[in-house]
């Protein structure tokens, strides 16, 4: 059995379906379980940015250890056993200080693993869609849950599950294969050493590292007052998870078809796609007083955005650094996402208290138009086929 699991199918859906299961089980309506804790939003806003703050140190170094060491499952199944034990040290507490800690350390695992997962949909034997499909799977599950846990049974149910996910898909990690490294990936054969400094030398990679934290600064924000803008308008928690549900359950075709769009456009296209979707969709948050239309609109067009996007990431990384390099390139981009994301999370919560969230949301959709701006300066090779 030990022989038929190691590098099976199945070894890859207790990665991703897990993976993402906690990601989603954790923090989809986390905004919503601090505020019913009694947490003011200016404090919810500060823990939940905890995550991206401590991710600024731990992504980087994460992907740095899995290029060096080659051993990126090793140090991925490592990390989501402790997140998992976090997230029930997470549910014992209504400190504020131990709360912001405790979530910094659980996301910033979750966002440290996530470049390894997308590497292996990306570098496997198997196609990325067939893998990445149980990431859709797994989050949606996870968000429908969380919502009707947090709305019925104590919180420890929520974020024992979370243990639970992980342990599974550190099993997962164990079981998978190593990434296939294309031969002619470094000079000799040999493995290229990581230098960060070869990243400052590549100045569109660096245009990209700008164009990521402004879009990914503003959906992580909307991760955060997506939730608090239903609950604003009367949705209960259990629909919001609902919602959340529905949402992204929309990515499985996206994602299944990925090889049929994503390698034949180029990455500066794909960007003004995902930027044209997320800007419509914060100008419906901000202009809707319906819950009805804000619901739908999360459905249809939130999760699409965001999916697209991270593929993204990964075939522009792939056409600007060598594949050696591909962890750390992705960690170095999930690090400068959470400067983005610390600074509009916490202005976020002075500008709902202070004006409404839907106020807000016309702050992010005029970050949007300007990293639709920017966007166009980049220059992106499509040699590269990272889908098919």
């Amino acid at each position: 059995m030990v022989k038929k699991f190691k590098g099976s199918y199945i070894s890859y859906i207790f990665i991703f379906f897990f993976f993402f299961f906690c990601m989603a089980a954790f923090s989809s309506v986390l905004s919503v379980y601090l505020t019913g804790l009694g947490i003011s939003v200016v404090h919810m806003s500060r823990i939940i940015s905890a995550g991206s703050l401590f991710a600024f140190v731990i992504s980087p170094v994460t992907g740095y250890i899995c290029d060096r060491t080659g051993k990126p499952r090793l140090v991925c199944g490592v990390m989501m056993i402790t997140l998992g034990i976090f997230s029930v040290f997470f549910a014992l507490t209504k400190n504020v200080l131990l709360l912001f800690t405790l979530n910094g350390l659980t996301m910033s695992f979750i966002h440290a693993v996530q470049p390894s997962c997308e590497r292996l949909a990306g570098a496997s034997r198997f196609r990325y869609g067939i893998l990445r499909v149980w990431g859709t799977i797994g989050y949606a599950v996870g968000a429908q849950f969380s919502g009707l846990v947090i709305e019925k049974l104590p919180a420890m149910w929520l974020f024992g599950s979370v243990l639970a996910a992980a342990l599974i898909c550190a099993l997962g990690f164990a079981g998978a294969n190593d990434p296939i490294i294309p031969e002619d990936a470094a000079p000799s054969g040999e493995k290229e050493k990581v230098k960060l400094s070869s990243f400052l030398s590549n100045r569109y990679y660096l245009l990209f590292l700008l164009i990521t934290v402004l879009f990914w600064g503003s959906s992580g924000a909307n991760m955060t007052y997506v939730p608090v803008l239903l609950s604003h308008l009367g949705v209960a928690t259990g629909r919001i998870g609902t919602v959340i549900f529905l949402s992204t359950l929309v990515e499985i075709p996206l994602i299944l078809f990925s090889n049929k769009f994503m390698d034949r456009f180029n990455g500066k296209t794909l960007i003004y796609f995902a930027c044209g979707l997320t800007l419509a969709e914060f100008l419906v948050y901000a202009l809707a007083s319906s819950a009805f239309v804000v619901m739908s609109t999360v459905v249809l067009l939130k999760a699409i955005a965001t999916t697209t996007y991270v593929m993204i990431q990964l075939k522009v990384v792939r056409n600007l650094v060598s594949p050696t390099l591909t962890t750390t390139a992705l960690s170095l981009i999930g690090t400068c996402n959470s400067v983005g994301t610390i600074i509009l999370q916490n202005v976020g919560g002075y500008l709902t208290e202070a004006f409404g969230v839907q106020r807000f949301y016309l702050v992010l959709s005029g970050i949007i138009v300007v990293t639709i701006l920017i966007t166009s300066f980049l220059k992106v090779s499509n040699r590269e086929k990272v889908f098919s």
